[in-house]
């Protein structure tokens, strides 16, 4: 089987009619059609409505449901049960609901899973008011209202109780070492790692006090956010596990930015953020949460050049090579002003 076409992903859903209940039933010939609305680094992902008459006509709107298909089940971040494992474990309205999973059979072109379909648009970096951040802070804390005494998979057999953050990073560059060394060799990159890795070391008491772990996205960066009616909700988990909030709360931005992923945010609006977040969770320290999410999004964002830098490498547009290079540039920039 594959779903690499509108065609092929329409005769699916045509196939499964009881996707589209959505609590007004099974629809008797949903006639669906579907469009393809995004295609991210692991996944295609399509939109698929029912234009059965009686739901185009229906006050609600038509039915709509996403089919995510992966590009290469080998080459996902986690394995899909883990995606639909979080979305079925995160509270209500954060998320779509999770209603089909295909594991496949590993091989190209076979696998998907099906959601719900979350309304709402990327809001721009013009469009992130106070009053929004304070939103997407509180959405997080509903996230992580339950405590889990480790970290790992959600469907690991056990978690581990704790989580260092200089081993994060070496076994980041480890892996981009052993597979693209030639990356990990840039001088820009070779410049900044012991200081990037400096970091990690000055932040780690702060993980080793670390002793609650919740639900995580696990990708909450601009891209991953749809906004409706002031409301944010969170798409794409395909890196959801039980880890860190503020993993979370740091892939939003802050003194390392890049359109359209991460906000420029400054120190002033990085307090109110947090300060909205212990508000509703009602735990945490700001202080705490404000170092870890700092390492956490230096964390990000040196891999997240190399992967740009990958993607150069296997025919991306030129643009990447910027991003990256800027990316870069302003974690220099950054780092020099943790440092004092």
């Amino acid at each position: 089987m594959t779903l690499t076409t509108r065609q092929d992903v329409a005769a699916l859903a045509a196939a499964h009619p009881q996707w589209f209940d959505d609590g007004r039933g099974v629809p008797s010939d949903p006639s669906p059609e579907a469009a393809l609305i995004g295609r991210g680094e692991s996944y295609a992902a399509w939109l698929v409505i029912s234009r059965a008459l009686a739901d185009v006509r229906d006050p609600a709107g038509p039915r709509r449901i996403v089919v995510r298909v992966p590009h290469r089940l080998d080459e996902l971040p986690r394995p899909m049960a883990e995606e639909f494992a979080a979305l079925a474990a995160a509270p209500e309205g954060l998320g779509p609901r999770p209603i089909h999973l295909d594991p496949g059979d590993g091989t190209r072109g076979t696998g998907y899973q099906v959601q719900e379909f979350v309304p709402g648009q990327v809001r721009p970096a013009t469009g992130w008011t106070d009053e929004l951040l304070a939103a997407h802070a509180r959405q997080l804390a509903r996230l992580h209202e339950r405590s889990y005494e480790g970290h790992g998979a959600l469907t690991a057999a056990q978690l581990e109780p704790r989580i260092s953050m200089v081993e994060q990073g070496e076994s980041g560059l480890a892996w981009w070492g052993e597979n693209y060394p030639e990356l990990t060799a840039a001088a820009d990159v070779a410049r900044l790692w012991p200081r990037v890795r400096r970091l990690f070391e000055d932040t780690e008491p702060e993980f080793e006090r670390l002793a609650r772990f919740a639900l995580t996205h696990g990708d909450a960066a601009v891209p991953n956010i749809l906004v409706s009616g002031g409301v944010p909700r969170y798409v794409d988990w395909e890196w959801a596990m039980i880890g860190d909030p503020a993993r979370d709360l740091a892939f939003i931005g802050g003194d390392v930015w890049l359109e359209p992923w991460y906000l420029e945010l400054g120190r002033d609006r990085l307090e109110r953020y947090l300060g909205a977040y212990v508000e509703a969770a009602g735990v945490g320290d700001p202080a705490s949460l404000a170092t870890r999410a700092r390492a956490w999004l230096v964390h990000e964002v040196f891999f997240v050049a190399l992967h740009f830098r990958r993607q150069v490498q296997r025919g991306a547009g030129a643009e990447y090579a910027g991003r990256a290079d800027t990316l870069l540039a302003r974690l220099d920039v950054a780092l020099d002003r943790f440092s004092r």
